[in-house]
């Protein structure tokens, strides 16, 4: 009993010395960047939190330096300009799910964000930070993909922009440097034609995390019947986030009451290739893509009148 106890003060001991030793909370961008160009990998980033304190809930004594981005406003805003949607990165999920703008105009990314986890996390839970998590399973990705869009990173060195479909690159791995800051959303404000079906599918009903996701985002031409552009993008099938661009290439051109709903299912189901782990086999994720791709045409086809109204 001695010898444990002897251990555990050795180990407080330890987390006195390396508890974190400095927090910023900036209130602008600029300030922001300038501390990222210092510190780099020795800070955190802490948005929201939801993700970042469990991963280290039983070892926070290792965070050297903390940057919470909580009171920088202009990242909180979501703002209609000329043609495109700017989301900010720290606009929570709960902004997301109730706001009418992005009901309107994006409805699958609202009703991805009122899949997220409870109230609570919902509140706190950030979409910048949901993007910079970059976990396979991660709601709110595979709904960006599908709406075509585009993530503004800055650090003191300038600025850029990068397609949601480049900036992943591996389970919980991006393109963002350590100087860089994710502080927008750009996103093309869709046509009235434009129709979308959000599916989750998960051991429960409510606070799951992802055993497959699909976001799909058809445009109708103006007969409202030819398939102008379509994205079939999908979650927890890959590494990363995918679109399954076989769907464009059969889809685009075609009229909708034409197509062979079984026929694109089975290509989704061809092109994936998921894993087996606590939350479904690689065969059950295969098969449900397959069908949940059948559930979601027919969702949209009902949307606009169906096949029995032709």
């Amino acid at each position: 009993m001695e010898e444990s106890f002897e251990n555990l003060s050795k180990h407080k001991k330890t987390c006195q010395r390396t508890v974190p030793c400095q927090f910023f909370a900036p209130q602008r961008i600029e300030e922001a960047l300038e501390i990222l160009s210092r510190y780099g990998k020795e800070i955190k980033i802490i948005a929201g939190g939801t993700d970042l304190l469990i991963q280290y809930y039983d070892r926070l004594y290792e965070v050297g330096s903390w940057l919470d981005l909580k009171n920088i406003k202009e990242l909180k805003e979501v703002k209609i300009n000329k043609n495109q949607m700017e989301i900010g990165a720290m606009v929570s999920h709960a902004q997301l799910e109730n706001s009418e703008d992005i009901k309107k105009y994006y409805p699958v990314l609202s009703q991805a964000a009122a899949d997220i986890g409870s109230p609570q996390i919902r509140n706190r839970g950030t979409i910048g930070g949901n993007i910079v998590n970059a976990s396979p399973a991660g709601d709110l990705l595979a709904p960006l993909m599908a709406y075509d869009a585009q993530f503004k990173l800055l650090s003191t060195q300038g600025e850029m922009s990068v397609p949601a479909e480049e900036f992943f690159i591996g389970p919980k791995k991006t393109i963002l440097e350590p100087v860089q800051l994710l502080t927008r959303i750009i996103l093309p404000l869709p046509s009235e034609r434009t129709y979308g079906c959000w599916i989750k599918i998960g051991k429960r009903k409510a606070l799951s995390i992802a055993t497959i996701t699909l976001a799909l985002v058809v445009e109708m031409d103006e007969d409202n019947k030819t398939v102008k552009d379509v994205r079939a993008c999908l979650g927890s099938v890959a590494p990363t986030p995918i679109e399954i661009k076989e769907i464009r290439k059969k889809m685009r051109g075609k009229d909708f009451n034409q197509l062979d709903f079984a026929e694109l299912g089975q290509i989704v189901e061809d092109k994936i290739s998921p894993i087996d782990d606590i939350r479904g086999t690689r065969e059950y994720r295969k098969d449900v893509a397959k069908n949940i791709m059948i559930n979601a045409l027919e969702e949209i086809d009902s949307s606009f009148g169906g096949r029995i109204n032709e």
